[in-house]
C-alpha cells in the first residue's frame, strides 16, 4: 500500500507556488507607476518643436489630484512658450502622471 501523504507533497508545493505567484503578479498588476515629468516635458516639447521652435518649457515636478467628471487621477502641470505671428504666445497643460498623456491644453 503505498503512502498518501508522500504522493501530495508534490501537489501540494505546487499549490503553495501557484498561490504564491499569484499573491506577488496582483501586487504587481497594482502597483503605482508614474511617468517622469521630465519625460513628459521632453515629449510636450518635442510635438510643439514639430511646429515651430520653442521659446521655454517647464513643469512642476509634484502631482496634483484631477478630476474631469467621473474620471480621478493625478496629474503634473507645465507650461510651454513659442513664437507665433512674432509674439509671444504661452501655453499650459495638464499630463497625466501615469501614461504621460496631455489631459488638457490651453493657451494663455
Amino acid at each position: 500500500m503505498t503512502d498518501l501523504k508522500s504522493n501530495n507533497i508534490p501537489l501540494m508545493l505546487g499549490v503553495l507556488v501557484g498561490f504564491a505567484t499569484g499573491i506577488y503578479a496582483n501586487r504587481l498588476a497594482r502597483k503605482k507607476t508614474s511617468v517622469s515629468p521630465q519625460k513628459i516635458l521632453e515629449q510636450v516639447k518635442k510635438t510643439f518643436q514639430e511646429e515651430t521652435p520653442i521659446q521655454g518649457a517647464w513643469i512642476n515636478t509634484f502631482t496634483q489630484p484631477f478630476q474631469k467628471f467621473a474620471f480621478k487621477t493625478q496629474v503634473y502641470s507645465g507650461g510651454i512658450s513659442r513664437i507665433e505671428d512674432r509674439q509671444l504666445i504661452q501655453y499650459k497643460f495638464l499630463a497625466d502622471a501615469k501614461t504621460g498623456g496631455v489631459l488638457d491644453l490651453q493657451r494663455l
